[in-house]
């Protein structure tokens, strides 16, 4: 257990922002970093292109993984999709060895959950873009590791208000998932319908390990402004909260540290500074990194 919890963000390569920052290699929207301090935990920044050993070492230092959203794709070498299956394959046995070691997957971070159960992209097309929701929960959800403990309330709101944030032209399909014998390892939790009304599953959860998957965007509801549909409601901010504050808690469960302090205060997120981007993207602010980044900032 630690009351300090550290948790890494994967970054992913710069194809979205290239237009307005050319030089970029890799980036994280800040959004993402600002739902896990708001909760406690300290993040750190994981970058893509790197060796076994270099991910090895961030499994053993962090107390938990986000797989932020995006726009990428899962075959390039050295990129987005080959970090996040070395990471989930880590995190599976470091939950196998006993050691409780959660992930979280939003949009495509929660795709790229089941790129690293199945060894290959699943994803199908969909059209839900720009557009909030509520949920359609599927039965015995109140028993989900995700939802279990959480108020009536926000439930009832998630049932009834359009507080899920969705940005997306792919999907995770249920039938899907069953073809390639993932519902024995993984639960569907909620399913939504696009804009031609094709059902998605819209947040899933492993049964055995701490591994969760939202296809909306949390993190978006009370720091990202440009999108008109993101709702920015007190109940869309608390559901944001909610779930910040249950995966930090989650990676509070195990005692994972830097054996450095040196070398933990030179990898956090801390030492690089956000730009405003909101002029020429879709994101209030981003974290742009450099070549010269990952040399510098290597654990």
């Amino acid at each position: 257990m630690t009351e300090t919890p550290i948790i890494g963000i994967l970054s992913q390569e710069a194809y979205l922002v290239k237009d307005a920052y050319p030089d970029a290699d890799s980036f994280i929207v800040a959004s993402y970093i600002k739902i896990l301090e708001s909760s406690g935990a300290r993040v750190l920044p994981i970058w893509i292109g790197q060796d076994a050993a270099y991910y090895e070492r961030v499994v053993n230092y962090t107390n938990g993984i986000l797989f932020p959203g995006g726009g990428t794709y899962f075959n390039e070498t050295g990129g987005y999709g080959e970090a996040a299956k070395q990471l989930y394959e880590l995190a599976v046995k470091t939950n196998e060895k006993g050691v409780h070691y959660p992930l979280w997957g939003i949009c495509l971070g929660m795709q790229v959950l089941m790129y690293g159960a199945v060894g290959r992209d699943i994803r199908g097309n969909c059209q839900s873009k720009d557009v909030a929701l509520h949920l359609e929960f599927v039965a015995g959800y109140e028993e989900s590791k995700l939802f279990s403990k959480a108020p009536s309330q926000l439930l009832e709101n998630l049932k009834t208000k359009n507080l899920t944030y969705n940005y997306h032209r792919y999907c995770i399909f249920e039938d899907v998932l069953k073809n390639n014998n993932l519902l024995t390892d993984w639960r569907i939790i909620s399913k939504n319908k696009d804009t031609n009304g094709l059902e998605f599953v819209s947040s899933m959860e492993h049964v055995n390990y701490p591994f969760f998957g939202t296809q909306f965007h949390p993190e978006k509801n009370p720091f990202e402004f440009k999108k008109t549909a993101v709702p920015h409601c007190p109940e869309a901010v608390e559901l944001a909260q909610y779930f910040g504050n249950f995966f930090v808690d989650e990676a509070r469960k195990n005692n994972h540290t830097f054996g450095d302090k040196k070398v933990e205060e030179a990898s956090l997120i801390y030492n690089f500074n956000p730009v405003y981007s909101i002029y020429n993207t879709s994101y209030e602010q981003l974290y742009l990194f450099y070549k010269q980044d990952y040399n510098r900032n290597l654990l």
